[in-house]
């Protein structure tokens, strides 16, 4: 069984220690045994990503600087259609560095969704309310960090630096994939890469 090795892109300040947080653990649940090698994100903001050449070019940086790793893309969908935006950006991905392995996901607006779908889960952490509940319109949820600061015991605010990566440890996986269907996707392009390093599918790269 080989090492999985992941590097990722991000567009967002938390995600830069949320996302190898929650990469690690996703890794360690598909498969306890396997070796992770799985360095720090590399930011690069949503607008320039989505400039023509700016993926391109943040790729690149990210290939070079971790050679021989899959790298995984994630990007909050905002207000963009999820079903638009998500097969461009797929389809640039594939045209700009076809040499890679590359996983491009979307969250449902915002990363923090996954964390209304699970919300139950971390009732009571980073000063949460003890009583949360997940959301019955999650999907229509514009503003997940604004819902999070709402449910904050006395005058805090959610704050992504401070808080992201410390939930981004504590969410439950069941309930975030039964209610997201974007932590769903996330969660099976993940689950793709552990496999191709366990010798159980080939890779397509």
């Amino acid at each position: 069984m080989n090492p999985v090795h992941i590097a990722s892109l991000v567009e967002g300040y938390g995600e830069v220690e949320a996302l190898p947080v929650l990469l690690r653990r996703v890794v360690g649940e598909i498969s306890p045994s396997i070796t992770q090698v799985i360095p720090p994100a590399w930011r690069h903001p949503a607008g320039s990503i989505q400039k023509l050449g700016g993926l391109e070019r943040a790729l690149s940086a990210v290939a070079e600087r971790y050679p021989g790793h899959s790298i995984v893309v994630l990007m909050d969908c905002d207000d963009d259609c999820p079903k638009e935006l998500g097969p461009k950006m797929t389809q640039r991905v594939k045209q700009g560095r076809p040499d890679l392995y590359i996983s491009f996901v979307l969250a449902h607006r915002e990363y923090e969704s996954w964390f209304l779908a699970a919300a139950e889960s971390i009732a009571g952490k980073s000063n949460l309310n003890l009583d949360l509940v997940a959301p019955e319109n999650l999907e229509n949820i514009r503003d997940a960090k604004g819902w999070l600061s709402r449910h904050i015991r006395g005058s805090g605010r959610y704050s992504p630096t401070q808080d992201q990566a410390a939930l981004s440890h504590l969410f439950q996986f069941a309930r975030a994939r039964t209610r997201s269907r974007s932590f769903q996707k996330f969660w099976k392009e993940i689950e793709a890469i552990v496999r191709i390093a366990e010798g159980l599918v080939a890779s397509p790269a």
